[in-house]
């Protein structure tokens, strides 16, 4: 194995907004009101700033894909140590009760609720995009693939899902999270113009 390390995150899982906290915060706001009136009124509120807590975690699983991508392509006949996975140092014990589906359950299973109580509550379904949800399940099947990342140590160690391996993405993706890093907004990457098709 050569020497030189890369990085498990570059710097993007600092961008991620807790979508499950403050999903739980909305609905416990909602609990809290008597009238069906009150509870409408609460979620109108909230609705743009829930899809956007969406969008921006979407946003994150693809960054994830497009870097494990570029470091595994790009080290393929000299595989490097991977250095800041947090799992490696986590003791056996706390492993194996670790549920690294949790998350990205709850994203999968929470878009489906929101489509219905978005039409429930404001009399109009938001539509979370099919490209997102694409890509919510393809980030599944890579953390289902690497069993959440927990004893990942080399770059050789990734497992990438068919669907990204099959395709040449002919982006400069360094530069694109340095930017999205830089400018910290994890959106950019869902604007990506010659993105390969990942449905």
């Amino acid at each position: 194995m050569a020497e030189e390390k890369v990085k498990f995150d570059p710097g993007i899982g600092e961008l991620v907004l807790n979508l499950n906290d403050f999903v739980n915060n909305v609905y416990s706001q909602l609990m809290s009101f008597q009238t069906i009136h009150q509870k409408r009124a609460r979620f109108k509120l909230y609705a743009t700033k829930i899809q956007k807590y969406i969008k921006n975690n979407i946003a994150f699983y693809l960054g994830c894909l497009l870097w494990a991508y570029y470091i595994y392509q790009n080290n393929i006949n000299s595989p490097k140590e991977i250095e800041g996975n947090v799992f490696l140092n986590m003791p056996k014990e706390e492993k194996e009760k670790y549920d690294y589906m949790l998350q990205v359950n709850f994203i999968e299973n929470y878009i489906d609720c929101f489509e219905r109580d978005s039409l429930y509550y404001t009399g109009k379904k938001i539509v979370i995009p099919r490209e997102w949800k694409n890509i919510l399940e393809l980030y599944i099947e890579f953390i289902e693939l690497n069993k959440g990342f927990i004893d990942t140590k080399y770059t050789a160690d990734i497992k990438l899902p068919e669907k990204i391996k099959e395709v040449s993405i002919n982006l400069d993706i360094n530069s694109l999270i340095k930017e999205v890093i830089k400018k910290e907004d994890l959106e950019i990457l869902m604007n990506i113009d010659n993105l390969p098709d990942l449905s």
